[in-house]
């Protein structure tokens, strides 16, 4: 009787790098910024029976829509541009995707200062009253964190275009894509509360 053992030996999962944990808890602590200034809004918003106060300029919700859909199809990109990197190692139309999301990144910001520059103009100042200092302080660092998730994207379409090693661009994507999905993800939360609510 014949009686072969076969073993199987799998392949370990790669562990997580001290990158992508780091990014983790920066993003945690990202999320309790966003949760603070989200529930001092709500709580101070629910204080006063008219909001926003009389005599203040309307939002603008319909380009802030557009706005929002930009930034949305600028993570889509992105997703694209990690999945085909990862499948392929690396392509012109997985580049391309990579630009287009940081084109879109770049609109959304220069859409927002416009946004900003017409509400200014209005009278809708941070010093007006807690309307306008809630406004620019959640879209604010929302916006300064869009501005820093455009910065490690175009820090990435360099570092991919001089580095070779597979496991080191990989590493960088996953970074930087949490980051933008974090940036990303949270703004339809921002924009229904600030602008619609």
């Amino acid at each position: 009787m014949d009686s072969t053992v076969t073993l199987a030996i799998e392949q370990p999962k790669r562990a997580i790098t001290s990158g992508v944990l780091g990014m983790v808890f920066l993003l945690a602590t990202e999320t309790m910024l966003f949760a603070g200034f989200i529930s001092s809004f709500i709580v101070n918003r629910s204080t006063v029976s008219v909001w926003p106060p009389v005599g203040q300029p309307r939002l603008p919700i319909e380009i802030t829509f557009i706005n929002t859909l930009i930034l949305l199809a600028s993570g889509v990109l992105y997703t694209l541009y990690a999945r085909t990197y990862k499948a392929g190692k690396g392509s012109v139309t997985g580049i391309t995707h990579l630009l287009g999301a940081i084109a879109l990144g770049a609109t959304f910001v220069s859409i927002q200062g416009y946004e900003w520059v017409q509400l200014l103009s209005f009278g809708l100042t941070s010093k007006s009253n807690l309307y306008g200092a809630y406004f620019y302080m959640i879209i604010g660092a929302h916006a300064v964190h869009v501005m820093v998730g455009l910065t490690l994207l175009v820090y990435l379409f360099f570092f991919v275009k001089s580095n070779k090693t597979f496991e080191r661009i990989s590493d960088k994507i996953t970074i930087t894509g949490l980051y933008w999905f974090f940036v990303v993800g949270i703004w339809p939360l921002l924009y229904y509360l600030v602008y619609i609510s």
